[in-house]
């Protein structure tokens, strides 16, 4: 593929000073004082119904934090140095009826905020978006409503294409940080009453500029395949050679204002990677750096959201101090090893991890560590 789109980039940003610091504190510490980032649950409520959801289990228990307990726990970041938190879900963060609230608090104390919604909700907390996220992704999938109606259903049968959409452009209108269109590729391949989404790739990266989106994200899909989590779909050879021709076509549409970016995964999905993700470090440092906190437990990662034997701790009966700091949670994290855990998935952070490695051995050889000043928490 030669069009000029952008993969994510992850490595300059683990050569922050704030995160070569941090990995320096780990070695030479043994353990940090919190992560850098924590990516974070408000609710598993979800008032979308999207068929092979992989979320699809645990919103089903529509686990949510209390919204005094929701406030306390983000107190609890600050104080302990958090510097920045996802708001993400299993369920959709922004149907927690305290939202606003907490995007406000983290805003006004130096916490970089983000968010990943499916956009229907903007609306309700409009003025606390625009003043302090930092970045704020959609999840659209579709160019039109018949696609986004197949792919995006609501639980209560209505259509919300036009309300995503009018959402993103109040929201482009006045906002401080970033707006991104965030388009997964579907196909039937997929099963789950699954509709192929491909042929609008292009039309979505149209419709993303005209919103005022800064920036159009095209990922590949995920599912649950022979138990293995997160495992990259592959599409069928005449897909890929039509997802390669609509990609080819969005170079063209980068400009000052507005940049195409794909998934750290996708040549690897679109190329037919047959290998496994080849892992041979035995820890994971990127653990050191984010956790996931959910009203059901704090997991290491967000690929075991849910999964007891990576579960840190009860965030509604202790605090994120006495979970991170737990005998649980160092027996976790001696436990977990990405070559045998992890070695069936396709991990975003395994790059990341990587790098952090090579930066803990320049560490260990008193080597001079190239560093530039900070210009994205979210690593």
């Amino acid at each position: 593929m030669s069009c000029d789109i952008k993969k994510m980039d992850i490595i300059s940003k683990l050569h922050q000073k704030i995160v070569v610091d941090r990995v320096r504190s780990i070695y030479q510490r043994s353990g940090p004082d919190s992560p850098i980032i924590v990516e974070l649950d408000p609710t598993a409520v979800c008032n979308l119904a999207c068929p092979g959801c992989i979320s699809e289990d645990l919103i089903a228990m529509k686990n949510s934090f209390s919204s005094a307990r929701l406030l306390e726990i983000g107190k609890e970041f600050q104080h302990m140095g958090v510097k920045g938190v996802i708001l993400i879900g299993g369920g959709e963060p922004l149907s927690h009826p305290s939202i606003g609230k907490l995007i406000s608090y983290f805003g006004q104390n130096d916490i970089s905020v983000g968010i990943t919604t499916n956009g229907t909700l903007i609306n309700r907390y409009y003025k606390e978006i625009a003043t302090f996220s930092n970045w704020t992704r959609v999840s659209v999938d579709a160019a039109s409503v018949e696609i986004f109606d197949a792919l995006r259903p609501a639980k209560n049968g209505k259509s919300m294409f036009k309300r995503v959409i009018n959402n993103m452009k109040m929201l482009a209108g006045n906002k401080k940080g970033k707006l991104g269109f965030s388009f997964l590729i579907r196909d039937e391949v997929e099963g789950d009453d699954v509709v192929s989404n491909v042929h609008e790739i292009h039309d979505a990266a149209l419709l993303a500029k005209d919103i005022g989106c800064d920036y159009f994200e095209v990922k590949p899909s995920y599912r649950y395949k022979n138990n293995i989590a997160h495992s990259l779909v592959k599409y069928p050879p005449n897909k890929i050679e039509e997802i390669k021709i609509q990609l080819e076509k969005l170079s063209a549409l980068n400009s000052d204002d507005f940049k195409v970016i794909k998934a750290i995964t996708l040549d690897d999905s679109l190329n037919g990677v047959k290998t496994k993700q080849v892992k041979k470090y035995t820890t994971c440092p990127v653990a050191d750096m984010r956790t996931l906190v959910t009203a059901f437990g704090v997991f290491v990662c967000p690929y075991w959201r849910g999964k007891e034997q990576f579960n840190i701790g009860d965030p509604k009966t202790a605090s994120f101090n006495d979970i991170w700091h737990s005998v649980k949670r160092k027996k976790v994290m001696s436990w977990l090893n990405p070559s045998i855990h992890c070695a069936n998935l396709h991990c975003l952070r395994h790059e990341s991890n990587l790098e952090i490695l090579k930066i803990i051995e320049f560490i260990k050889d008193n080597q001079e560590i190239d560093t530039v000043e900070e210009f994205d928490r979210f690593i």
